[in-house]
């Protein structure tokens, strides 16, 4: 099979709806919408891939703005998938370029949707809302929305073009104390302050800074520490975020500081309790040679491949959770080069022509990796060995 003529038709199809792509990735950028309220921005997507042949079932999981679009060649071969992000920063519109993201998973499914009958397999583009907090693919992962998938692959919006990805395992939660108030000045015998075991919990978590050695920690906030100096506070509270690379590691701390704030409450003789804070986002385990194949196509495409860099930001996705359970990647497109994400010059370049050039190249890149993986029973193999070391590795 020729493979670089495959990928040369792709590539013309994608820039035959270039001008289609690029209004959707506008429309979604001008049209800001959030956490599981992108109504206009999930049927913007969805009616796009309708109008390209695909099969689409909406409000898949449970979710309004959650949906699957499949185009089935009818022959055997691997289920590749293409995620599309849409929801926008609280407060900052497109500032993650999620509208970008999303027009270029569609890119993606559309370019090899027009060579996929020659290669055989299956094609889904799936809507993923919610990635900014509220763990839309956690959800649709535990509703089984991704079962049959070979592999799946996003590419996100950046300042340099990058394949491989690092992000924190975090669980966030809420902490609680509840004591007895009293007047703090007049009968303070007759009291027991939920502060005191709290401020203690913070002083544990700086203790602990030289033995977790860079490798997680915890970060927190006081949300109720009391309403007046005067009285003794019977209720207070705080939010707290536990991080590390490793799984494995966040959950060693994150256990620590249960049983720490729990002795606190014992020692101070304060009721403590917790609840979690939405959803856990894992770490990203890497497969290299999903990666590498992908990278090869970025170069072939111009791009300047550079490594993944700490200094460059490091937070935390819901994919991670994702490349736990099947071959995925998360790898980054270049829109401009140097701007940060989550600022108000980076939500301008998302709506710059910078973004339809990333558009462009993000959704060729991923259809020529997924025809790679069509073409090359071998090549999807190697995927799934790499998934399968990861897993030895790690559990």
């Amino acid at each position: 099979m020729d493979i670089n003529g495959i990928k040369k038709e792709i590539e013309q199809s994608i820039e035959e709806h270039g001008k289609e792509l690029w209004k959707l990735a506008r429309y979604l950028w001008e049209n800001p919408e959030y956490n599981f309220k992108e109504l206009k921005s999930s049927r913007a997507i969805w009616e796009l891939l309708e109008s390209y042949g695909f099969e689409v079932e909406k409000g898949i999981c449970g979710l309004d703005t959650a949906f699957q679009g499949v185009y089935d060649s009818g022959k055997p071969g691997p289920h590749i998938g293409f995620l599309a992000e849409y929801d926008a920063v609280p407060g900052m519109g497109h500032a993650c370029g999620h509208n970008l993201m999303a027009a270029m998973a569609v890119g993606a499914g559309v370019g090899v949707k027009s060579v996929i009958h020659r290669l055989g397999g299956k094609l889904s583009v799936f809507g993923t809302p919610a990635e900014e907090g509220g763990g839309g693919k956690v959800i649709m992962l535990e509703k089984e929305a991704f079962q049959g998938l070979d592999a799946a692959m996003i590419l996100h919006s950046a300042n340099e073009t990058v394949v491989n990805d690092i992000s924190y395992s975090k669980t966030d939660l809420i902490v609680e104390y509840y004591g007895k108030g009293a007047h703090g000045a007049t009968w303070p015998e007759e009291g027991n302050s939920a502060l005191d075991p709290l401020l203690h919990l913070f002083q544990y978590i700086g203790g602990q800074r030289l033995r977790w050695n860079g490798r997680g920690t915890i970060l927190g906030v006081i949300t109720n520490g009391g309403r007046d100096p005067i009285h003794i506070p019977d209720f207070c509270q705080a939010k707290f975020t536990v991080r590390s690379f490793d799984k494995r590691f966040k959950e060693t701390i994150l256990q620590e500081f249960l049983e720490a704030g729990q002795l606190l409450g014992s020692m101070t003789g304060t009721r403590f309790r917790y609840e979690w804070d939405g959803y856990t986002y894992e770490d990203i385990r890497n497969n290299r040679e999903l990666e590498k194949l992908l990278e090869k196509n970025l170069m072939d495409l111009g791009e300047t491949v550079m490594p993944r860099r700490k200094d460059l930001g490091i937070g935390c996705t819901d994919v991670g959770n994702l490349t736990h359970v099947l071959p995925a990647l998360q790898s980054y497109i270049q829109v401009v080069p140097e701007l940060r994400g989550h600022t108000k010059e980076f939500e301008e370049a998302c709506g710059s022509m910078a973004g339809k050039r990333a558009v462009l190249v993000g959704a060729k890149a991923m259809a020529f990796t997924a025809a790679d993986l069509l073409s090359s029973p071998k090549a999807m193999e190697k995927v799934k060995q790499s998934f399968g070391e990861m897993k030895k590795r790690y559990e």
